[in-house]
C-alpha cells in the first residue's frame, strides 16, 4: 500500500467522475464513492462487499493510492 492520503472534497469529485477504481477506505472498510455534498462536505459511500449506504465527513475518508 502507498502513502494514505486524507480525501478533499475536490479529489472525491475526481474519483467519482473516473473511468479508474480508486481504492478508497473510510473506517479501514473499501468503500465505492457515489456522490459529494460540497455544502455540508460530505460524500454518499457504499461498503464494498454490503448493502450498506451511508453518508460521511468527506475528511473521514482515506485514499491509499492504489488503482485499477
Amino acid at each position: 500500500m502507498k502513502g494514505v492520503v486524507v480525501m478533499k472534497q475536490d479529489r472525491a469529485a475526481e474519483i467519482i467522475s473516473s473511468s479508474l477504481h480508486f481504492e478508497v477506505l473510510w473506517d479501514n472498510k473499501p468503500v465505492w464513492l457515489e456522490a459529494v455534498n460540497t455544502v455540508k462536505d460530505t460524500a454518499e459511500i457504499v461498503i464494498l462487499g454490503s448493502r450498506d449506504k451511508r453518508e460521511v465527513p468527506i475528511g473521514e475518508l482515506t485514499e491509499t493510492g492504489n488503482f485499477e
